[in-house]
């Protein structure tokens, strides 16, 4: 029933024709078997690779391009079939793309906030200080 459905919905949802030089063996050597034996379905001779060949040729006998026999089955048998599945990393780019954001915001801030000129203490004061106790200390010394 599932087939069925999936085999209707994919024949009218526009169809293109199937390249003719496209060969069975070709597309199922990107296939993995979804029996437990996990191989390649091209080289596997399993009751299930058999089935998933028979049902790529009558797809292909439908007129299901390539890219429709993959989504197909991809939808019957799940992502696992693909042998190379499409890599899905967009929510690691957007926390990478934020994350190096926020960083370098913080270090922008770090970089150009400008101290508060207010607290540096008064240089003058101090300077006067120092000159009155060394001169005081100065004195000591010669007193000795």
């Amino acid at each position: 029933m599932l087939r069925a459905l999936i085999l209707f919905i994919l024949l009218t949802s526009g169809i293109y024709p199937v390249n003719a030089v496209l060969a069975n063996e070709e597309m199922t050597s990107d296939l993995i078997c979804p029996c437990e034996c996990a191989m390649v379905i091209s080289t596997c001779d399993c009751p299930t690779a058999i089935q998933v060949k028979k049902e790529i040729t009558q797809m292909k006998e439908y007129g299901f391009s390539e890219k429709q026999i993959f989504s197909a089955l991809q939808a019957e048998y799940g992502r696992e079939v693909l042998a190379h599945p499409e890599k899905s990393s967009s929510m690691l780019l957007w926390m990478g793309g934020v994350s190096l954001t926020i960083l370098f915001a913080f270090l922008a801030y770090i970089f150009t906030k400008k101290p508060n000129l207010e607290i540096i203490p008064d240089i003058k004061k101090y300077e006067q200080r120092f000159k009155e106790e060394y001169q005081k200390f100065i004195t000591e010394m010669e007193g000795k």
